[in-house]
């Protein structure tokens, strides 16, 4: 059984935000350790802090990621952060095992670099993992420098994938269609590309409940997973007003990673929607109080622009809600007809499909069966048996 060293150094000095790359290196890593796998982790503080939040017990070869500062004191650190743990991991990469496989969890160049150095010196076959392919930055929800710079980065990966990888595995959505003809571009030949899925913990999220109810904890009617700008944050405050319109006191929840939702909740707070934050008080919450806290919503209100595959959305689907989300090529060929697809990314539109599915017994429980159905096949025991087998 061959021996694996993770590579994922994008989460910097932050650990809060877990993202779904991490989510998948975890799910996948736990259950080669359960086969007797022999696996390390080369990460960053922020790494660190995530994958013990989720109970990950490999050993860890941990990276700085800043040479001062212990937490970031802005989003854009984030690149500076990279190019510390770029130049810095050589000082540490005599504390690496000798490896039969490198895998990067992500195509951020701080997990390239490290690879193509590794791969050099050892021999040591390359997986790169790749979760999503960045859009125009002028087309992009977001800061346009920041837009920019991820931009050139992931081409800059790609190039280095393409040219040096054994195997690049991309999701099987029609965004990875995407991503693959821009590998086979750069000269990636087609049989050095694999197909992978995520996953969701199903028997957990069957086997919860919502927490304890009561006047002072009532039911939302919907919750958003994740509000960042490319995850839709500036979508939620005109969406919602709509909402308003057309099914008064309608209530969402805003729960999961946030980035940049100051301003946004300030004017929620200004604006008098009946919208509330839920962040745990330890900053995080354990899967089972995790899914139960989704199963207090009603539905899942998910107006990404960009996704690689997700999870999110799986998982509610998994947990009972139906879905509104706009028509992303990730979405149309993992859940076919099981989501309310809006045409992106039409905001009056969107407000409607969420008030006529509350409004719409029968169309609340056609769409909340066709998501468990489509959900119950994604299970991350399935996944890691068909990712050990292709290592």
């Amino acid at each position: 059984m061959k021996s694996i060293l993770w590579i994922l150094n994008g989460c910097g000095l932050e650990g809060r935000g877990i993202t779904g790359a991490p989510v998948r290196f975890h799910e996948v890593s736990k259950r080669f350790a359960a086969d007797g796998r022999v696996q390390h982790l080369l990460t960053t503080p922020g790494g660190k802090t995530m994958q013990t939040t989720l109970g990950c017990k490999l050993p860890m070869t941990v990276v700085p990621a800043s040479f001062l500062l212990k937490s970031e004191p802005c989003r854009p650190f984030r690149f500076w952060s990279y190019l510390v743990t770029s130049i810095l991991w050589r000082f540490h990469a005599a504390k690496l095992p000798r490896t039969d496989v490198l895998v990067t969890v992500s195509d951020y160049f701080c997990d390239i670099i490290p690879a193509l150095a590794l791969k050099k010196r050892t021999g040591a076959k390359w997986i790169a993992w790749i979760h999503h392919c960045e859009t125009d930055p002028k087309l992009r929800p977001g800061n346009r420098l920041v837009n920019e710079l991820t931009f050139r980065m992931q081409r800059w990966s790609f190039k280095r994938i393409a040219a040096h990888a054994d195997a690049a595995w991309i999701n099987d959505t029609l965004a990875g269609d995407e991503i693959e003809r821009r590998l086979l571009a750069l000269g990636m030949d087609k049989s050095r590309i694999r197909r992978m899925q995520n996953g969701i913990d199903l028997s957990t999220i069957q086997a919860t409940h919502p927490l304890t109810l009561s006047p002072s904890h009532p039911l939302t009617d919907a919750v958003m997973i994740g509000v960042r700008p490319n995850k839709g944050l500036h979508d939620i405050i005109p969406i919602w007003q709509m909402v308003q319109k057309l099914r008064p006191d309608t209530t969402l929840t805003l729960m999961g990673g946030m980035s940049g939702e100051a301003e946004v909740v300030k004017e929620i707070e200004r604006l008098k929607l009946p919208i509330t934050v839920f962040k745990p008080a330890n900053g995080f919450l354990p899967a089972a109080d995790y899914y139960a806290k989704i199963k207090e919503a009603k539905i899942l209100f998910a107006p990404s622009h960009e996704e690689g595959w997700g999870i999110a959305v799986c998982e509610a689907m998994a947990a009972g809600l139906p879905v509104v989300a706009y028509d992303l090529p990730a979405y149309r060929k993992i859940y076919p007809g099981a989501y309310s697809a809006v045409p992106c990314f039409d905001q009056a539109m969107f407000a409607h499909a969420v008030a006529r599915i509350l409004n719409d017994p029968a169309e609340y429980a056609r769409l909340q069966n066709l998501g468990r159905i489509c959900s119950s096949q994604y299970d991350w025991n399935a996944i890691a048996t068909a990712d050990s087998a292709a290592v």
